[in-house]
């Protein structure tokens, strides 16, 4: 009987080895694939940085930014157009059809 057990004890053992081999061959090949997949994202947008360096020369404020600094003057003048009595054409309160009340 003990005999038994220790056979089935070794080929436990034998197969818990073998899972630990593939299952790090595989976590391996996995960090090499997305080690890969990052080094072709970072010649890509160093690339696409280079195309657009030459052709802007010194950036100017990004869409995003210019957006935002028009909001914030945008929003300075309709604070001082609802401090003078509002506006015509404008709606309620002042407020633009596009922007709720609660967000000014």
């Amino acid at each position: 009987m003990n005999a038994l057990k220790k056979k089935l004890e070794g080929n436990l053992n034998e197969r818990l080895k073998l899972r630990e081999t593939e299952h790090n061959k595989l976590l391996q090949r996995y960090q090499n694939v997305k080690k890969e997949i990052e080094n072709q994202q970072n010649i890509e947008r160093i690339k696409f940085e280079n195309a657009f360096k030459g052709k802007l020369g010194s950036r100017p404020a990004t869409g995003n930014q210019r957006s935002v600094m028009g909001s914030r003057m945008m929003g300075s003048k309709m604070n001082s157009m609802s401090k003078m009595g509002g506006s015509r054409g404008m709606g309620m309160a002042g407020n633009p059809a596009s922007k709720p009340s609660h967000m000014m």
